[in-house]
């Protein structure tokens, strides 16, 4: 079970995960809980499910560890003002993505 808490009161947030053991197939399960104020959304999550959405979520640290790491770059070695190497940031998080074509692509 993970809970984690956001420091900003006007934005608190809760995440709990917890394994639960489904009642129809006896299968290990992932529960999991974000509440905001008086909201909470719930959704369960299969073990396919969860490793999947575990693995988005690695990804999506890796790229945001690299993101700040390309900016800092572009800021230090390059010499870009601040939204220069924001723009370049934004382009490669697009071509990322695959919502721009990159130069091999045809």
């Amino acid at each position: 079970m993970a809970n984690d808490r956001k420091t900003n009161d006007e934005n608190l947030v809760e995440i709990l995960i917890e394994t639960i053991l489904s009642n129809r197939t006896k299968e290990g399960m992932v529960n999991f809980t974000l509440k905001k104020d008086d909201e909470e959304i719930v959704t369960q999550w299969d073990i396919q499910k969860a490793k999947q959405i575990r693995d988005m979520l690695s990804e999506a640290i890796e790229a945001a560890i690299s993101d700040a790491m390309i900016y800092k770059f572009m800021r230090e070695r390059v010499g870009l003002d601040d939204e220069r190497a924001s723009m370049v940031i934004h382009d490669l998080r697009e071509v990322r993505q695959g919502q721009r074509r990159t130069m091999g692509d045809h």
